[in-house]
């Protein structure tokens, strides 16, 4: 079981929209996918058909079994949801000490040994928090949704410097750097993903281009994959599905 977070500490990136897109591409070949939203806006969580209670503040919080606060979303897919109470979460388990940021870690090691997911991503809050962290502590890898522009290399190295900081003992892999939204007619665009891939040498994925059907498909809380298979972004997250797939082959 792969444990992947979906990070990065600026918002609009498109963390959530990778979440969605690439779990679906992923559940649509086939691998069982669980969603788990750490971010209190919940837009991963809109997936779901109707809201579903309890939520990850509830296992946050050690009210409830992580496998009672599941819901499926889709064949093969299925979310842990967030609400708006997330942050009390963040400060219960800054309360309670250095055991309360496993919480996660160690409901992904029952949900690992029922043998349920192939995939776990997890969709982070662009602002660092307790529950962040917990999350972090439960991934082993990370994956890096990154808004092509001017400060976004300045923007990725903080972030790398904040992970030093605060996982002292524990380390993540790099599943890779995503550039998202972007848009070739603009020369800027090219510009910035070369600077990406000479600052990050061999830890750039390929682009998913700017879609204005990704757009379109969040205001019908579907995945690109219901509302248009054959746009550029749906053939994008398709190219990375199989990416991680080769990858899950080869290791």
């Amino acid at each position: 079981m792969r444990k992947i977070s979906l990070l990065n500490f600026k918002g609009g990136v498109a963390k959530s929209t990778t979440a969605i897109n690439l779990g679906h591409a992923l559940a649509l070949e086939g691998k069982n996918i669980l969603l788990v939203d750490c971010d209190l806006q919940a837009n991963t969580s809109t997936f779901l058909p109707e809201p579903h209670k309890p939520t990850l503040t509830h296992v946050l919080r050690e009210q409830a079994r992580p496998l009672d606060a599941i819901a499926n979303a889709r064949a093969n897919l299925d979310i842990l949801p967030a609400d708006g109470d997330l942050d009390k979460a963040a400060r219960y388990i800054a309360s309670e000490g250095h055991q309360a940021y496993y919480i996660l870690q160690r409901a992904m090691k029952e949900l690992e040994r029922l043998g349920a997911y192939d995939f776990v991503f997890f969709d982070h809050s662009p602002s660092y928090s307790a529950v962040s962290q917990a999350a972090l502590l439960a991934s082993d890898e990370m994956l890096i949704p990154c808004e092509l522009g001017s400060f976004s290399i300045e923007g990725l190295l903080q972030m790398f410097e904040k992970l030093q900081q605060t996982l002292t003992n524990h380390t993540l892999a790099m599943t890779g750097i995503l550039p998202t939204k972007l848009n070739t007619s603009i020369a800027m665009h090219k510009s910035y993903v070369q600077d990406l891939q000479e600052t990050f040498s061999g830890q750039v994925l390929p682009p998913i281009r700017q879609d204005a059907e990704i757009g379109k498909a969040q205001s019908y809380h579907q995945s690109i994959y219901e509302y248009n298979p054959r746009s550029r972004a749906a053939e994008d997250y398709k190219t990375l599905a199989h990416m991680l797939l080769k990858a899950q082959v080869t290791a």
